[in-house]
C-alpha cells in the first residue's frame, strides 16, 4: 500500500499550515503577556432573573425602573460615601486633673479633653454607626453615666 508522492506533499502542507497557525497564536498570547496588555473577553450575559410581581415593592419597582433608564450601571454616578459626623462627648467632674476618651473610632488610642467651666468636653468627627468607648479618668477608666453598656464593658455611642 503505497501512497503517492501528492499525498504525501498534501499531508506536508496541511501539517505545516496547522503548525504555523498555532504558533502565531501561542505568539499572540506571549506577546500580550510580556507587553502587559489584556486580552478582551466579551462574556456571554446571563439573563436576568425574573421576580414576581405581587413580591416586589413599589420602591423596588421605582429603583429597577431608575438603573434601566440610567443605561449602564458604569456611567451611573457611584453612590455617596459616609461623611463623618462631629460628634461632642461631655464628661462632668471638677475635680479630674486629666480626662481622656479611647473607644473603637479611635482605634482604642487615648484623646485628650479639654476642660471648660468644670466640663471635660471632646469633638470627635466619627463615621455612622454604634461604637464602644470609656474615658481615662486620672488613669482609671470609667463609663458614660447615662449612656448603655456593651458586652465588653464599655459604654457605647450611636452617630447617625
Amino acid at each position: 500500500m503505497t501512497k503517492s508522492k501528492t499525498f504525501w506533499a498534501a499531508a506536508a502542507v496541511v501539517c505545516l499550515a496547522v503548525m504555523s497557525y498555532a504558533g502565531y497564536a501561542i505568539y499572540e498570547r506571549v506577546s500580550l503577556h510580556f507587553s502587559g496588555d489584556t486580552i478582551e473577553v466579551h462574556p456571554v450575559p446571563l439573563p436576568v432573573a425574573q421576580e414576581d410581581e405581587e413580591e416586589t415593592t413599589p420602591a423596588a419597582k421605582e429603583e429597577t425602573a431608575a438603573v434601566e433608564k440610567a443605561g449602564d450601571p458604569a456611567q451611573t454616578p457611584a453612590a455617596e460615601k459616609p461623611h463623618a459626623i462631629k460628634t461632642l462627648f461631655e464628661y462632668k467632674d471638677a475635680k479630674a486633673k486629666s480626662v481622656s476618651i479611647a473607644g473603637s473610632f479611635t482605634s482604642w488610642k487615648n484623646v485628650k479633653m479639654a476642660k471648660k467651666n468644670g466640663v471635660w468636653k471632646a469633638e470627635i468627627y466619627i463615621l455612622p454607626g454604634t461604637y464602644p468607648y470609656h474615658f481615662t479618668v486620672d488613669g482609671n477608666k470609667r463609663l458614660a453615666p447615662g449612656k448603655p453598656k456593651a458586652p465588653t464593658g464599655d459604654s457605647l455611642v450611636d452617630v447617625n
